[in-house]
């Protein structure tokens, strides 16, 4: 996804550093892919959390085909059981040890002031351990709450009762419309998660602020974070009324990360030009600023104690811990380095008790499908709570390492590489699969996509472009403008790096993604030619100006700001929106898609299945029936993964 436009393959080639543990080629025989669906299913545990005190686990599973949220005991023992179906659980925390929250999105209509008719809401529920007591549903027997979440705001004990804070707009009557929203932005307010009730805790900014809170360990707004989206001025408020922190931004690049040591100061992260980096700076209820307590430039993890919003501590892309003392720092890095090698395994500490006396970590990588165990801090000891995908370990998991390559333009670059099982790492068909975001970045761990493809034969190598995360603001930074262009040929960089490097076959490539993924998927094989065999697009953009005006429909939106500066603020989106480089399209292209999709919507798919027809294009476009942007049901991602294996084999055939 970088250099020029139109480059030569010749010109692709670059530096590339790459290290592979060498294995012995194991007999086919031995190496029989399991079947494509496996790689399709949802993980058997896709979540898994522990309560406050370490004396319950609740885990977000599927069981014989059956999603349900399941709680054990210290010893393992199931004390709970809820059938979820098809609902689309996207969290699940805990209110004490007393009951599960569940946070999940349902597709719903927006009110009439809202220049869009639909929208994925978040909801919630709370399961109380003890069936006497009723299901509590969040704001959904509320007169005067809309019956929906618009942010999360912790978890607190409030004088012996269990609180949870969440953004909600209030509505009343206007005009006779009784849903009609009273404010231009969320409020804040307390729900008694046993019970239901709701009380505003604090009180919607004025047009055209948008706000934030820091919820301290009693239940009181310690902070508010306010952003003007017309002048693109943001201001940090303490509890005590005095402005602690001020700044201008245009991309609303500031949040509050959490309190200081002491409960009373605030931490929070900022843009910082000078540096092109962001820093974190900690604030005194009086406005003097320091450093935070940890010493890093570059923050992978913040640690806070779910209970207070206390920052306990970092891990920096290092993977060193800097905690609030020594003998922790000591405790959790002796945890971390007992998972062994990070160049073979993405280890990370998912969620932890108060007192991080136990916490939840889950390793991805090679041999591992995905593990999640308990950890106890003192002793080292852990235990497996579960397996992502049980049916999928050990040899048939294809080998992952991180291959390093420079881009045309000099820019030092990084990806993840999937080798197929049992076969040798030399002249090798290859899927390019960039990510999604474009923000985010691919770690060297388990990723089913990727996996599915390499049961088939193919290397698979997903590349860190420019613009993704996990390097630096700076990294990141450097995709501004690059749309189309240097993250677009970074992808095809690495595709001639592997290739100088003899792991692949340059004539035998495919590309695939999803999301931006899925628009680099469709620049691939339209402003770019003589790369790649076929494309697979996955909800995939391309008409970044009809894709602008449903994200952001007015200018004051900084998400609209964002994305301009993402695109390069006067580009012209049709020269670099795949539709209007239909008729160039050098290679079949396959479209998948959600009916429901609310990030990237359905039309995206329609505008470039018809500009391709058009254009005379060999094409085809999958409609997935229900389905949303994160391929969130069973069916419709086995369906999408079964279609897009099965095309690539065509078109791209291993051998």
């Amino acid at each position: 996804m970088r250099s020029s436009f139109f480059i030569a393959f010749a010109a692709l080639c670059a530096s590339a550093a790459f290290s592979i543990s060498p294995t012995p080629t194991l007999a086919q025989s031995s190496l029989t892919p399991p079947p494509l669906e496996l790689y399709g299913e949802l993980p058997a545990v896709e979540r898994a959390v522990l309560s406050p005190s370490g004396r319950h686990t609740a885990l977000l599973m599927t069981v014989q085909g059956q999603r349900a949220v399941i709680v054990l005991d210290a010893n393992g023992t199931p004390v709970k059981q809820l059938l979820v179906g098809d609902t689309k659980v996207r969290n699940i925390l805990w209110a004490g040890d007393q009951g599960v929250v569940i946070l999940r999105t349902e597709l719903g209509k927006l009110p009439v002031q809202f220049l869009r008719n639909r929208a994925d809401f978040v909801r919630g529920n709370v399961i109380p351990l003890d069936d006497s007591l009723p299901v509590v549903s969040i704001f959904a027997n509320q007169r005067s709450i809309a019956n929906a979440i618009f942010g999360f705001y912790g978890i607190r004990n409030v004088k012996g009762r269990w609180v949870g804070y969440f953004g909600g707009f209030r509505k009343g009557s206007v005009s006779g419309d009784r849903n009609r929203m009273l404010d231009d932005a969320p409020a804040l307010f307390a729900v008694d998660l046993l019970t239901g009730d709701a009380k505003i805790a604090d009180a919607a900014p004025d047009r055209p602020l948008s706000r934030e809170w820091l919820v301290d360990a009693n239940g009181e707004v310690g902070a508010r974070l306010d952003y003007d989206r017309i002048m693109s001025r943001w201001a940090i408020r303490h509890a005590n009324g005095k402005t602690i922190a001020k700044g201008e931004d245009p991309l609303n690049r500031v949040s509050m990360l959490g309190f200081g040591p002491d409960g009373s100061s605030i931490i929070y992260q900022a843009y910082e030009a000078a540096s092109d980096e962001y820093v974190e700076t900690l604030v005194d209820p009086q406005g003097n600023a320091s450093a935070p307590p940890w010493q890093t430039p570059d923050v992978a993890e913040f640690f806070e104690d779910p209970l207070t919003g206390i920052l306990l501590g970092v891990q920096g892309t290092d993977t060193q811990y800097r905690m609030g003392n020594e003998a922790m720092n000591a405790q959790l890095q002796s945890v971390f380095d007992s998972f062994g090698s990070l160049a073979s395994k993405d280890v990370e500490i998912d969620n932890f008790t108060p007192d991080m006396s136990a916490m939840i970590i889950k390793t991805s990588g090679n041999y591992d499908s995905g593990t999640w165990f308990r950890v106890e801090a003192a002793s080292g000891a852990r235990s497996i709570v579960g397996l992502e995908r049980p049916a999928i370990q050990g040899q048939i998991i294809g080998q992952v390492s991180r291959f390093e390559y420079t881009a045309a333009d000099g820019l030092e670059m990084d990806g993840v590489l999937t080798l197929p099982p049992g076969r040798t790492p030399e002249n090798l068909p290859v899927v390019l699969l960039p990510h999604g975001g474009p923000a985010a970045y691919d770690a060297v761990a388990f990723d089913w996509w990727a996996q599915s493809f390499a049961s088939r034969g193919y290397a698979v190598f997903q590349p860190n472009f420019r613009g993704s995360t996990g390097r630096g603001a700076a990294f990141e930074n450097a995709g501004a403008g690059e749309w189309g262009r240097k993250m677009q040929t970074d992808i095809s960089d690495g595709l001639a790096a592997l290739a100088e490097a003899g792991i692949v076959d340059p004539a035998r490539a495919c590309i695939a993604g999803a999301s931006y993924g899925g628009y680099a998927a469709l620049a691939g094989v339209t402003m770019q030619q003589g790369i790649y065999r076929c494309a697979v697009a996955v909800a995939g953009v391309s008409d970044l100006d009809r894709q602008l005006s449903f994200m952001a429909p007015t200018s004051q939106n900084p998400l609209e700001r964002t994305m301009r500066a993402r695109f390069g603020k006067r580009t012209d989106l049709d020269t670099i929106s795949p539709t209007q480089f239909a008729r160039q399209a050098d290679a079949p292209v396959l479209l998948i898609h959600g009916k429901d999709d609310q990030i990237v919507p359905y039309a995206q798919s329609i505008l470039m299945r018809d500009a391709l027809r058009r254009a005379k294009k060999d094409v085809k476009l999958i409609t997935l029936d229900g389905e949303d942007h994160y391929l969130s049901q069973a069916e419709t991602r086995k369906e999408m993964l079964k279609a897009s294996v099965e095309f690539v084999l065509e078109h791209n055939p291993p051998g």
